[in-house]
């Protein structure tokens, strides 16, 4: 019955530890950076699990360690088999199952269901007007980011490189596709690449011959040069400059883009 008490109150103690923890990861924003809604949802699906997990967590690195520390064989034992033994208990068995299925059922549903049912209404005209269309072209080693809203065919920086800048609080669709018009004997012919801002939270395969989509809903005013997560990576291994296949984002106000657009009109008529 010690034993019994000693384990429940470690349990609660070490719970407690890990839930408060995983709310201070939370509070501060330690998971990862964020810069859209999709990326707060996702950041919350993280810390509803963790929390949902923490006393399981729990359970087990306690039971570990007490069971190491009250229960070892010491010098001198003739039989060192402990005398209390959980793999014959068939109501300690039942339950870890029936937890552990009921853990699964849930994440199933929650937060896995759930976000998948939001990223299907995300591409439904009906249920999401995109404000603004960006054209994404991946090749060896490169982006190409084109807003045919704006007229703007090849948006670069003052040195020349691919940079993609948005207005904050506004619904983006991306356009997907994979696209290698320098190639020696037939220019539709591309490889996988991955599109992906980390502080957007989400990730797209682009495969050549498809043209596949994006939604994203900026919520900060941000940078690359804020913080390195703010940026386009390619995710799939696509030959030997793919480390370095990578560009800055900028998320602007609404002020602030129509500027960068009117430039980028400027250099493209210079």
């Amino acid at each position: 019955m010690l034993d019994l008490v000693l384990f429940t109150i470690s349990w609660v103690v070490g719970s407690v530890l890990l839930e408060w923890l995983f709310h201070a990861l939370n509070q501060y924003g330690t998971y990862f950076y964020t810069a859209s809604s999709q990326a707060v949802d996702g950041e919350h699906a993280v810390a509803f699990i963790l929390n949902i997990l923490a006393p399981v967590i729990a359970f087990v690195v306690v039971m570990l360690i007490y069971n190491f520390i009250r229960f070892r064989a010491r010098a001198g034992d003739t039989n060192p088999r402990s005398r209390h033994q959980f793999r014959t208990n068939k109501l300690f068995i039942g339950v870890w199952v029936l937890v552990s299925i009921g853990l699964n059922l849930l994440f199933f549903v929650h937060p896995s269901a759930s976000a998948l049912e939001q990223m299907f209404n995300s591409e439904q005209a009906r249920l999401n007007r995109q404000d603004i269309e960006v054209d994404v072209v991946a090749r060896q080693w490169q982006w190409f980011f084109s807003y045919p809203q704006y007229g703007i065919s090849s948006a670069q920086d003052a040195n020349g490189n691919a940079t993609l800048y948005l207005p904050v609080n506004r619904n983006v669709k991306f356009v997907l596709r994979s696209y290698d018009p320098w190639h020696t004997y037939d220019p539709y012919i591309g490889v996988i690449h991955g599109f992906w801002i980390p502080a957007f939270g989400l990730k797209q395969d682009i495969i050549p011959g498809e043209t596949r989509y994006m939604y994203v809903h900026t919520n900060k005013v941000t940078s690359y040069d804020v913080n390195p997560m703010v940026r386009v990576q390619c995710t799939e291994v696509c030959g030997p400059g793919h480390p370095y296949m990578e560009a800055p984002v900028h998320v602007v106000s609404a002020g602030d883009f129509q500027s960068w657009v009117k430039k980028q009109l400027k250099l493209q008529s210079d």
